[in-house]
């Protein structure tokens, strides 16, 4: 079963009506008339009732028609999850600081604006000397370093 076969059964259970689901989906009442068989065919089970004058739906079309959207409306979720994380908007946030960070003003104010904007971005905050935030950021167990000046292996960059 593809997505497409619930989106265009979606569709017709709420037009009952094939011609008008298929111009709502953009494309022709004789392909969609065959997904929705197929549709059938695959399931063992007949999701309209069908006469001449009138579609609607079946028992089964009317259970089926709540998990088809339950799916679709996962799938979008998962979707968009995929799209915030990889925006930077989802996920967790590695921070290693050293114990007089938090005296200085401008980092708890940087951690606070960066919760304002990226609320679902958990931010893990552990205390380490510089040396470890150096090696945490070296072997990339970590993505944020706040420490005090010391010579920095190549691989990494102060800012």
């Amino acid at each position: 079963m593809e997505l497409r076969h619930l989106r265009y059964f979606i569709a017709v259970a709420e037009e009952l009506h094939f011609g008008r689901a298929a111009q709502a989906l953009g494309i022709s009442q004789p392909p969609l008339s065959q997904q929705i068989q197929a549709l059938e065919q695959e399931l063992g089970a007949r999701l309209f009732e069908r006469t001449n004058r009138r579609v609607e739906l079946s028992e089964a079309g009317r259970l089926f028609l709540d998990e088809a959207r339950l799916v679709l409306a996962q799938v979008e979720k998962a979707s968009d999850v995929a799209r915030r994380a990889q925006l930077g908007e989802l996920g967790e946030l590695k921070i290693g600081f050293t114990a007089s960070a938090p005296f200085t003003s401008s980092i708890p104010q940087a951690i606070f604006a960066f919760r304002q904007r990226y609320p679902a971005v958990h931010l893990a905050l552990q205390e380490m000397s510089s040396r470890e935030v150096a090696e945490r950021l070296e072997n990339e167990s970590m993505q944020v370093g706040i420490m005090r000046p010391l010579p920095l292996p190549d691989s990494l960059v102060a800012v």
